[in-house]
């Protein structure tokens, strides 16, 4: 019980790692071109649905 717990742990943890490798693509995106204010809400929103996404897959292949 114990082990599948860790590697549930390490699973979620290389999870928490690829989101936040997304968040600094967009940062550094968002640093790179200036852009208006109304851009980055929809880069922010683009950022939220693509990390829903990506955390429903994960989580229907891990359980």
């Amino acid at each position: 019980m114990i082990s599948s717990q860790a590697n549930l742990f390490l699973i979620f943890t290389i999870n928490g790692v690829i989101i936040g490798l997304l968040f600094d693509f967009f940062r550094i995106l968002r640093r790179s071109f200036k852009t208006k204010d109304i851009i980055t809400y929809i880069e922010d929103i683009i950022f939220w649905i693509l990390t829903r996404i990506y955390n429903f897959i994960f989580n229907i292949y891990v359980q």
